[in-house]
């Protein structure tokens, strides 16, 4: 069987990686060094206390005897053995401590992000409304609400497994980013529900992108219709009253979702009533 070839990582974390693994050799060279220094040692050593032994008329051809000059090799390379172990180690404390910083920096944009979705998560939505809402205030800017819930999602959960909700849900998140700006903040607030910010958005724009969806929606339902299980949102619309916290703001826009939502199913009874009312 062959075997698949091998894929270059790339990224800051990849690069790291790799100067760690280079930093491992180098440590197992430095214990090269390290056996070489010690026969240097008994060497000099062994020269130290039996110089006839390893020298020819009992010293070389310069002014330091034997033994001194050996001392000298010796500390020489024992201050450079030193000064390697310590350079590799520091290179290697700062790259483990950049290594984890980056690895925690990772994990913190993972948890900002839905897998599924690919939109906010809930847990970031309380630093991210609260930014919005003092910029709101600071600049006298509206800040404008939408609260998304799919209808029948639990029937296509039921009906054909989770999976087909996972693309549900990713399908709609994309359709709320394509009917929002760049500046515009989509998050995953539940299982089905979606909360939409629109920064120095009033009511009318809001109102703007609200019948956009529905729109857009109702064309991807049309061309993408899951069994024979329909697929439509209920969209509430807030605008941010000045002085009120972000809690109230997502439960203020939460009631005006759910008002939409029974307005909707009243209406769906009461077509079926009429159309089971009329003479056959």
């Amino acid at each position: 069987m062959n075997k698949p070839p091998n894929v270059e990582q790339v990224g800051p974390q990849a690069r790291i990686q790799a100067e760690l693994l280079r930093l491992e050799t180098q440590k197992r060279e430095f214990w090269v060094l390290i056996i070489f220094a010690g026969l240097v040692l008994i060497l000099g050593f062994l020269t130290f206390f039996f110089p006839h032994r390893f020298w020819y008329d009992g010293g070389l051809h310069i002014n330091l005897s034997p033994q001194v000059l050996f001392v000298i090799m010796v500390a020489t390379v024992l201050a450079s053995l030193f000064y390697v172990r310590r350079d590799i180690e520091v290179r290697g404390l700062r790259l483990v401590n950049l290594y984890q910083y980056m690895t925690s920096q990772e994990k913190q944009a993972n948890s900002m992000i839905d897998a599924v979705t690919n939109v906010f998560t809930r847990g970031f939505l309380r630093d991210l409304l609260e930014g919005e809402i003092s910029r709101a205030e600071r600049t006298n800017r509206p800040l404008a609400l939408i609260m998304c819930d799919l209808n029948n999602f639990k029937q296509v959960n039921d009906r054909y497994g989770h999976l087909m909700g996972d693309y549900v849900l990713s399908q709609i998140a994309t359709i709320l980013k394509s009917c929002v700006r760049g500046s515009d903040c989509v998050v995953r607030y539940g299982g089905d529900e979606f909360l939409v910010l629109l920064p120095e958005t009033d009511q009318a724009g809001g109102e703007v992108v609200r019948q956009r969806v529905h729109q857009k929606v109702a064309e991807w339902d049309l061309s993408n219709r899951v069994g024979d299980l329909p697929i439509s949102v209920s969209l509430g619309l807030y605008l941010h009253v000045t002085g009120q916290t972000a809690e109230k703001d997502v439960a203020e826009v939460d009631a005006r979702m759910y008002a939409e939502k029974l307005a909707g199913k009243r209406a769906a009874l009461s077509n079926i009533s009429n159309t089971s009312s009329l003479p056959q």
